[in-house]
């Protein structure tokens, strides 16, 4: 049996057939994988596994009282099947493995750092990770948030199942006949004031929600993760990065639904006209600035590179402008041109760990544009950090 370490985590990859004949050796090849290091996670990867017989579930249920934490991942169904009859998924996690897609054949709607969503057919989306990215346990985190987002209230798609497209993990969500809002603006231009509207009055839903404290993640957590990977790969001085840590720790504390990635084609169209969330991977509870800034880094930035507007927001540029105005000129509730540019200022501003970690790790950015776009942002980041207004974009 092949195992690997990683801090207090053990994975151990199953293979065969576990009998009566065979339990002893996988219980003491268990043993020796926790034993040299201070373990409280085990993950055993069922990939390989073709039969457990109950000798073998009997060496994981002593497994569960040695351990703080033991869970099986890519079960087949005749595997699952073993465990959810004997009772042991009520014991611990037992993850079925995903179904594999071809995506070849499929129209893609959607797309961003995270990954691609893809129509299926007529009933179901499905949004393929980034393979760099996204692990196993990072996809089930998403599907467990956009259940409960939805138990709380949120407009959300669920999350049915796993699956697998080549190399890359995906979310296949039951939406029938939906398309998302660009799809429908680029349809009918003539609606685009409409839904830019509607679009900013689902804001104001999500981000006059409030969370029980805890319930999801804090929002900052993702720009911590920004600054994170930018200091890994040096491309800011430390004082930057210092003072990016220190701006992070300043927004201001709420416990109001964030998305994390609010923008039109992330937000689809039912047939009866209901809007609904899908890509729930960054769903959190902070400061509705947040999400905003995160519309304002899509629409206003990656949209105007390498046709962006259709590729992020699935509509064209000059349609992603209008849209982009009536909807903030919606959530907020203002007119006047003066007050449009201060909350551009400092949605911009807002945006700037987003803006400055997609701009060193986005594949469409060559590399002359990365290093003079990074001392460009560096330069008004640290000119502009302490002059962020959260009392407006809240």
């Amino acid at each position: 049996m092949r195992y690997e370490r990683n801090d207090d985590t053990v994975t151990c990859w199953l293979e065969g057939r576990i009998t009566s004949n065979t339990a002893a050796d996988f219980e003491q090849e268990i043993r020796d994988a926790i034993s040299a290091t201070a373990v409280s996670r085990v993950v055993l990867d069922a990939t390989d596994l073709v039969y457990i017989s109950s000798a073998g579930l009997r060496v994981i249920i002593r497994l569960l009282k040695s351990c703080e934490s033991v869970m099986v991942v890519n079960a087949s169904s005749e595997v699952y099947d073993v465990f959810s009859l004997t009772g042991i998924t009520e014991l611990m996690e037992v993850r079925r493995a995903p179904h594999q897609i071809d995506i070849s054949g499929m129209r893609q709607i959607g797309a961003g750092a995270c990954g691609r969503v893809y129509r299926m057919d007529a009933e179901r989306v499905v949004k393929v990770y980034n393979q760099a990215s996204f692990t196993p346990d990072r996809v089930e985190r998403e599907r467990q948030i956009a259940r409960q987002a939805f138990i709380q209230g949120i407009p959300s798609a669920i999350p049915f199942q796993t699956v697998r497209a080549g190399e890359e993990l995906g979310l296949v969500y039951e939406l029938v006949d939906a398309r998302n809002i660009g799809e429908v603006v680029s349809a009918d231009p003539e609606s685009c004031e409409e839904w830019a509207r509607r679009m900013a009055a689902l804001g104001r839903q999500l981000h006059t929600t409030e969370f029980k404290e805890g319930l999801l993640p804090d929002a900052r957590r993702i720009y911590r993760n920004w600054t994170d990977r930018l200091e890994g790969i040096g491309i800011y001085a430390n004082e930057t990065i210092a003072a990016l840590r220190d701006f992070v720790e300043s927004i201001p504390v709420a416990h109001t639904f964030v998305h994390g990635d609010f923008h039109p084609a992330n937000v689809m169209v039912m047939p009866d006209g209901e809007l609904l969330l899908i890509d729930m991977g960054d769903a959190s509870e902070g400061h509705p600035g947040m999400d905003m800034a995160g519309t304002y880094h899509v629409v206003r930035v990656a949209a105007k590179r390498n046709d962006g507007a259709q590729r992020f927001c699935s509509m064209p540029g000059d349609l992603l402008d209008k849209f982009w105005n009536v909807f903030l000129r919606t959530y907020y509730d203002v007119d006047d041109d003066a007050s449009v540019a201060e909350l551009e200022r400092s949605l911009a501003l807002a945006a700037m760990p987003r803006s400055m970690g997609t701009n060193a790790f986005s594949k469409f950015i060559g590399e002359e544009d990365r290093t003079r776009v990074a001392a460009e942002l560096e330069r008004r980041f640290l000119a502009g950090r302490d002059s962020v207004r959260w009392d407006l974009l809240g």
